[in-house]
């Protein structure tokens, strides 16, 4: 095969919280036909896949993952522009591509600035901030089956909802993101953007490992206050850490392992729904083997 497998590849340093344990085997494609190698593979040995932008809304196992993670960050990151329209590969970065907007006077993503994930990743989840969401300007997207069939659908055709879409269900993989644009005033945009990035700094623990939002918003309401009312922020168990800065952000404060994340996130839905009656939900998302909390 042309594709490039590598075996047993610890996944802390493609994740952004810096946890997990190893990959059976693990693929960085930079082609769609190395993509359909990629698949080949596992089908072939009835192994799970698993698809990985960024890294940055995901924590796995300390037991690591038994089949092929393909990783797309380093490799299949290509943006092509046509007037107001983009079509970005996978592994393209989000914050790449608002910046590339921005500078065209493109208006549509600019709020979208600093959101640490890849096109396919924000595309899977509807990534969104300061009342800007992918869905908003998402026309169509081209995805693969396991047997290497391509499949391109409107955006009307995706259910995308709030950090949701129908990708959660279909066994298929992203490919590209065709995103429709509309031209702004660049100065003004380029301001938004720096504002944007000043909100985050100011807000966001983000000299620690984390992985953003943990928990989605409940409705009327906002996660990171309903933790705070409740008492834990700045919680810790074992290096995973309620951040004393922004309540809704989980960090790895030093030697964190993906049970400790787990653990302290278990404990927090818990105390959460004691305190007000309200069961927050993980937005980021677990794989693997985890201990049941409480042990």
């Amino acid at each position: 095969m042309p594709l490039h497998l590598r075996e047993d590849v610890p996944l802390a340093p493609f994740t952004s919280f810096k946890v997990g344990g190893p990959a059976r085997y693990l693929a960085e494609p930079a082609t769609k036909e190395e993509f359909a190698d990629a698949l080949a593979f596992a089908a072939a040995r009835g192994m799970p896949f698993y698809l990985l932008g960024k890294g940055t809304n995901v924590v796995f196992s300390d037991k690591g993952y038994p089949g092929l993670v393909i990783a797309t960050a380093k490799s299949f990151h290509a943006v092509e522009w046509e007037e107001s329209r983009a079509t970005a590969q996978a592994g393209a970065l989000l914050h790449t591509v608002v910046g590339q907007a921005v500078q065209r006077g493109m208006a549509g993503i600019e709020c979208l600035a600093g959101i640490p994930g890849t096109m396919g990743g924000g595309t899977y989840i509807n990534a969104g901030a300061f009342d800007q969401e992918l869905k908003d300007v998402i026309t169509a997207v081209t995805s693969t089956t396991p047997q290497g069939e391509i499949r391109r659908r409107e955006a009307a055709d995706c259910g995308f909802s709030y950090r949701h879409s129908h990708f959660f269900d279909w066994d298929e993989i992203i490919l590209e993101t065709q995103m429709q644009l509309r031209p702004g005033d660049r100065s003004e945009l380029e301001k938004t953007m720096r504002e944007t990035l000043l909100k985050r700094k100011a807000k966001q623990p983000l000299q620690l490992p984390n992985a953003g939002s943990m928990f989605k918003r409940p409705p009327g309401t906002f996660a990171g206050l309903l933790i705070e009312n409740a008492g834990l922020k700045g919680l810790r168990r074992g290096g995973a850490q309620i951040s004393d800065k922004h309540a809704n952000f989980t960090v790895n404060a030093g030697g964190a392992t993906a049970q400790d994340i787990w653990d302290l996130t278990s404990e927090v839905i818990a105390k959460v729904k004691a305190d007000c009656g309200i069961t927050l939900e993980r937005e980021v998302i677990f794989i693997g083997e985890f201990s049941p909390w409480p042990r």
